[in-house]
């Protein structure tokens, strides 16, 4: 087994679950269409697959979704102590994506 640094400079995890109507999850506020959206806007910036966004088939908090998680990762030294290390978001809506996108995916900005 090896270890190492994040690859990444920041991991965005979007929620994507749908249990089908049988119990909330995040495929109910739409959260495949925030992941394609959060997806592409890292592509159009030319900055994915450095600033990562994945979807993740659940994070557990299914009544409080679209849920997004995100980590960051190659801290320059400077930043280290200075920025959160992850960051958790609730309720998001397609409408958030611009802002989200503005705040976290964009280069060398962490």
């Amino acid at each position: 087994m090896q270890t190492n640094n994040t690859p990444y400079q920041r991991q965005i995890f979007v929620c994507t679950h749908n249990a089908n109507g049988e119990k909330a999850s995040c495929g109910d506020h739409k959260g495949e269409e925030v992941f394609r959206h959060l997806r592409e806007i890292a592509k159009e910036r030319k900055l994915h697959p450095n600033i990562r966004v994945a979807q993740a088939k659940c994070l557990g908090q299914c009544n409080t979704g679209v849920n997004i998680m995100i980590y960051e990762g190659n801290c320059p030294p400077e930043k280290q102590g200075t920025v959160p290390n992850s960051v958790w978001h609730s309720g998001v809506r397609l409408e958030d994506v611009p802002q989200l996108a503005d705040k976290y995916i964009k280069e060398n900005k962490i």
